[in-house]
């Protein structure tokens, strides 16, 4: 058995969340976005439960490493961070249905609208609990997910600006490809529509210029690449959600900003998913390794169990094909990835113990101070031929999640 005993109640698997990278990414990014000259707020994403990083553990380690506002999906999310103590801006990215309207205007939840009756159901709220509520119009550009296109978003806004239980407060666009690509052309057209828009709306309500010291319209176009890629174009917000988790959106964007000739920052994953092997079992060659025989053992083997399964997150893809870690060596996943059960060869770990813990995802130490190794998101994704925001966002809810240095 490990000598590291095990407290009654304690999770067999659970995501430690690092405040340092926190700290680290959100340092890092601020400076990011002042190299244009502004200092814009800083919206972090937290839809998706947190990019899978734990919605609360993860709101409150953003705030604490200097994030201005959190970004989320739903009312569901507004009303937990809310009921939870957090009083920061909350931005809702996503639909948000005439329903909860209300119910986000008594949380003082910001919200993207382009839809007519979400705007007067808003200000039905407004005026029933006496403040006003905080719009922001989607501009449509290119990507074609929401949002209106130039004459319905300026008449859109004109309404807004009308009405005195309303407050225009900002425009947003969102880019379609700016981390799938190095020919950054469609997303540069999609920057001048917005930027055509926004001065169509400032022209047409009388407000001040962009960059004026008496603008207050919060313009934000940017996510994570765009940030990392032209923080010259950040305006009054950015919105960046994979990058606060200290992962690059993609290697298309790594790769842009190299041969853009600038040095890529530093970002600092800030996950570590982490199991103990439930049971160790010497297995003689020739013997089949779980459901439907999918690995057949060629030398005399120690067959790890590790409690997890695709019912925590952890894809059957990845039957006998991913790996993890066991006292920072590489081990390999194998046999078929069950509900709550996964199978590894332990027999190049030395001196494992039922008890140790091991890595599903992110870096571990070896013994006595030796040199570990690390699985990361991205090797995860390549081994599923997926997308490492998917990786993390799967992580099971009901995984413990833990805020640790």
């Amino acid at each position: 058995m490990s000598d590291v005993p095990l407290a009654v109640g304690e999770p067999l698997t659970w995501v430690e969340v690092s405040q340092t990278a926190f700290h680290h990414n959100i340092h890092v990014l601020r400076q990011a976005s002042r190299a244009g000259g502004r200092a814009p707020l800083l919206c972090a994403m937290v839809k998706g439960n947190a990019y899978g990083h734990g919605l609360l553990a993860a709101a409150q380690a953003l705030l604490a490493a200097g994030v201005d506002w959190l970004g989320t999906g739903d009312l569901s999310e507004i009303e937990f961070l809310r009921a939870s103590g957090i009083t920061a801006p909350i931005y809702t990215v996503c639909y948000l249905p005439p329903q909860h309207a209300a119910r986000a205007v008594e949380l003082d939840a910001r919200f993207v609208v382009y839809d007519d009756e979400v705007v007067a159901a808003a200000s039905a709220a407004a005026r029933a609990c006496g403040r006003p509520a905080r719009l922001h119009v989607k501009v449509e550009t290119g990507n074609n997910r929401q949002g209106l296109r130039h004459d319905a978003a300026v008449a859109l806004a004109e309404r807004i600006a009308a009405d005195p239980h309303l407050r225009l407060e900002g425009l947003a666009t969102h880019f379609a490809d700016v981390e799938d690509t190095t020919n950054h052309a469609f997303a540069r057209s999609q920057l001048q529509r917005f930027e055509a828009c926004a001065a169509a709306i400032r022209a047409r309500l009388g407000l001040p210029p962009a960059g004026h010291p008496d603008d207050q319209l919060l313009t934000h176009v940017s996510n994570s690449a765009a940030l990392l890629l032209w923080p010259e174009v950040c305006g009054a917000m950015v919105r960046f959600g994979i990058a606060a988790y200290g992962l690059w959106p993609s290697k298309e964007t790594l790769l842009s900003v190299q041969m853009a000739g600038k040095q890529p920052v530093e970002l600092r994953p800030a996950l570590t998913w982490k199991t103990r092997i439930a049971q160790l079992r010497d297995m003689p060659a020739g013997e089949y390794i779980g459901y439907g025989r999918t690995f057949r053992t060629v030398r005399p083997t120690k067959v790890a169990l590790l409690p997890i399964g695709y019912y925590d997150g952890y894809d059957r893809g990845l039957s006998n094909l991913a790996q993890v870690l066991i006292h920072g060596q590489r081990a390999h996943v194998i046999g078929r990835v069950a509900m709550n059960m996964v199978t590894v060869d332990a027999t190049d770990c030395p001196e494992v113990a039922v008890g140790d813990e091991v890595v599903l995802l992110g870096a571990q130490g070896g013994r006595d101070g030796q040199p570990g190794d690390e699985i990361s998101a991205e090797q995860v994704a390549n081994w599923l031929g997926t997308i490492h925001y998917e990786v993390v966002t799967r992580i099971g809810e009901h995984v413990q999640r833990r805020v640790v240095a």
